[in-house]
Parts: structure tokens; C-alpha cells; sequence
């Protein structure tokens, strides 16, 4: 594993280093100054979504893209290839028509996977800095117990999937909650079923794990105090074993959430008698924290990783934190770069993620800085008035994207805030 992982460092470091010195040798004609840098350091995180069918998957990620592919509430905003853009704003645009009270957009077969491919990108001045990306893969859960699915191969694919995440969002479908709740015996059955195959392929990995309850607009009925509301939400989950079970074994070094979330906010929709969800005409669509779980996928694989390390390792990046951060942006890359190899360093990137993941791990490094700063409000050196063009150009991207993580943090911390029963676990 150390002869793999100092591989991938290696190569990490050699492709950063080597663009970022090639920049700047560039004065005439190619990139500008630090271009190809900039480019260099956008690393790929890797989202896994598993949820059975009607749980509210393709609502949520259309609602999800709708909130975030504008600055509008911070400062980064996503972008997609323009065939997904086309599907996702369609899939919105449909759920939110309500002069057809039932039609809604359709969920995911069986045996469908979807794959969409997220810029996480932010402006400043004329220039749009592509700070990361977001690779997010949805699967119908029901894949996880179909035995003809079982000799296709695809469940092998799976695993390898949920193996190499930095983040799992399992769906749970609050209709469900609200038809046990109701008294109908079916609901508790899939509430149950859902769970019991959920959990035990989410109990091995080694990534924050998010459960995101769905159609949360139709529970306001179980208390005024939205807080309460959730955590008799969480109670009625810790009813089931393999629930209990994930929260209570990964409660010290892992980062476990409960998400409610509305695709389409209060007083949108509305069970009728025969207990469908029925859109009430003339509403306007007010989606509520759908934005928070791609938000948190950064922040929270960064304080999972440091909760793993013993206290000497963390004391020695804090050491390098401090001063890693007043150092000259170009300075600070190479600086990122070595820690690589020290032990410290080492262990770090092993705790963001499988050895693929440290192919760029003197980015992570610096984001992780840039992101544990942020926590203790420390501040950055800034480039002083003798800078060249390539010092300052990368000093710009740094700044856009410690913005972007400051904003992707401020999205969980708002939720937790609010709803305290959202942290399961890893306080």
C-alpha cells in the first residue's frame, strides 16, 4: 500500500509541479501566466447515491441543480454537460408545472445507473475559476437484492463504487414515514426495507455517510418545531438494528448526517385519500436543503480525516498549517507538494481517500489547509507589490476557492444550527 500510495504521490506532484513551473516560464502565446497551474489543481471527488425506487432521488436532483446552478446564495455554483443541464432543468421544470397535479418526473429503474459530472465553479472579476468537481453516481437500490442483477456483474461494479467514494447519500423516502406515521402497515414494511438494505452495504465503507430524508414537507404535521420533528424522525430510524448499529460503531471517527430534505417545500404538495402525492394547484415550488448534501461532501471528508489522526499528527499539521499559510501562493504549492512525503502527510491523504484520490494530493493538501483556516479564522498571506502575473493569478484562484469552501462549510454548520438532530455522529 505505501509503495502504491507513493506512486500516485509522486506523479500528483511532478504533473502540479511541472505545470505550475512551465507557467511560468510562458511569457509569449499558450496560457497566460499560472493557467496551466490553475487547472492543474482541480481535484475529483466522488459521490455515491443509493436509494429504492420513489424515494425521491431524481426530485432532489433536479431541485438540487435548480438551487445551485447560480451564485444567487454563495458564492460557487454548479455546471454540467449541457445534455444533463437539459434533463435536469426538464425533470425541475416538470415537477414544479402544477396544472397536472399528478404527474411528476420518473424515478430511476432497477436497473438504471445515472452519472452526472458537477463543476463546482466561482467568478472573480471577469475570470470563472473551476474550484473542484463533483462526480455524483445515483443507483436504484433494489439493485443491491436483485439476484439477476447479482449475475450481470453489476453488483461487483457497485461496491467497487461505494468503496472508492468520498461520500454515500442513502435516500430515505419520508412518504414512507408519513404512511407508517398515518397508521398503514405498509409504510412501516418499506421504511424497514429500505433500511435493511441500505445500511449494511453503507456500514463497510470508510466515507461521511449521509442519510437524506426526502419529501420533508410532508411531515410538518408532526410537530410545529421543526428540530423536534426530526429528531422523532431519528428516533423512529433508531428503532431499526442496522441503523442503531452504523450510528453507534461509527460515533467517534466518522461523519454521519441526517439531511431532511424538500424537493419542492412546504405547501407544495398533499396526500389524497388513496394516499398518492398530489401537487396543490397554483403552489410555487420552495425547495428546502437541497443544497446541503454535495455541499458538505468537502467539509465533512476533511474533518473526517483529521478525527482519524492521533493527536501527535494532528500537532504537526497544525505546525505546518500556521505556516503554510503565510507563505507566497507558488511557495505554498511546493510547500503542499513535500509535506506529501513526510508522515504527517502521509497519513493525511490516506484518511481523505483511496491512493487514486492523492494523484493530485498536494491539492488536497493545500484545500485542507485552506479549509481547517477557516474553522480557527486564521488568515492568508497575500501577495506582496513585487508579484509577477503568475503569483498573483494563482493567489486569485486560492482566495476563490478558500470563498467556495468557506461557503460549502457554512451550508451543514447553517443545518446543524437549525436542526441539531441532523448530526447523528463524529461531533
Amino acid at each position: 500500500m505505501d509503495i502504491l500510495l507513493g506512486i500516485f504521490l509522486t506523479a500528483g506532484i511532478v504533473a502540479t509541479l511541472t505545470a505550475y513551473l512551465g507557467s511560468r516560464r510562458r511569457r509569449n502565446g499558450g496560457s497566460p501566466p499560472g493557467e496551466a497551474g490553475i487547472r492543474a489543481a482541480v481535484p475529483i471527488f466522488r459521490v455515491v447515491a443509493l436509494g429504492l425506487p420513489g424515494s425521491g432521488k431524481t426530485l432532489l436532483l433536479a431541485s438540487m441543480f435548480n438551487e445551485l446552478q447560480t451564485p444567487s446564495r454563495q458564492s460557487y455554483y454548479l455546471s454540467a454537460a449541457e445534455g444533463d443541464v437539459a434533463r435536469l432543468t426538464g425533470w425541475f421544470a416538470q415537477m414544479a408545472d402544477t396544472t397536472r397535479a399528478d404527474q411528476w418526473p420518473r424515478g430511476t429503474f432497477t436497473s438504471e445507473t445515472r452519472h452526472f459530472s458537477f463543476g463546482v465553479k466561482a467568478r472573480a472579476g471577469d475570470t470563472v475559476h473551476e474550484v473542484l468537481r463533483l462526480d455524483l453516481l445515483e443507483y436504484a437500490g433494489e439493485l443491491l437484492t436483485d439476484a439477476a442483477e447479482a449475475e450481470s456483474g453489476r453488483h461487483t461494479e457497485l461496491f467497487d463504487q461505494v468503496r472508492s467514494a468520498h461520500a454515500l447519500l442513502g435516500i430515505i423516502d419520508g412518504g414512507r414515514i408519513r404512511q407508517h406515521l398515518d397508521g398503514d402497515p405498509q409504510g412501516w414494511t418499506e421504511l424497514h426495507r429500505t433500511l435493511n438494505i441500505l445500511v449494511p452495504h453503507l456500514i463497510g465503507a470508510s466515507c461521511p455517510v449521509s442519510f437524506v430524508v426526502t419529501k420533508w414537507d410532508l411531515l410538518s404535521h408532526l410537530h410545529e418545531d421543526e428540530n423536534t420533528r426530526l429528531a422523532l424522525v431519528r428516533d423512529l430510524l433508531m428503532s431499526n438494528e442496522h441503523f442503531r448499529t452504523l450510528v453507534r460503531l461509527h460515533s467517534d471517527r466518522r461523519v454521519v448526517r441526517l439531511i431532511p430534505v424538500s424537493a419542492v417545500g412546504p405547501g407544495f404538495a398533499s396526500v389524497d385519500t388513496s394516499g398518492h402525492v398530489v401537487k396543490i394547484r397554483s403552489a410555487q415550488a420552495r425547495p428546502a436543503y437541497v443544497d446541503v448534501p454535495l455541499s458538505a461532501v468537502v467539509p465533512d471528508l476533511f474533518d473526517q480525516a483529521e478525527m482519524g489522526l492521533d493527536a501527535t499528527l494532528r500537532a504537526a499539521l497544525d505546525e505546518e498549517a500556521r505556516r503554510h499559510l503565510w507563505r507566497a501562493p507558488l511557495e505554498r504549492l511546493r510547500s503542499a507538494a513535500m509535506l506529501t512525503f513526510q508522515t504527517s502527510g502521509r497519513a493525511l491523504l490516506y484518511a481523505l481517500g483511496p491512493p487514486p484520490a492523492a494523484v493530485a494530493g498536494d491539492v488536497l493538501m493545500g484545500m485542507f489547509f485552506e479549509s481547517r483556516a477557516l474553522t480557527a479564522g486564521q488568515e492568508q498571506a497575500i501577495p506582496g507589490p513585487h508579484a509577477g502575473e503568475a503569483e498573483r493569478r494563482v493567489d486569485e484562484f486560492v482566495h476563490v476557492r478558500r470563498q467556495v469552501l468557506q461557503d460549502m462549510r457554512a451550508k451543514p454548520a447553517m443545518l446543524e444550527g437549525r436542526l441539531p438532530s441532523s448530526r447523528l455522529s463524529g461531533s
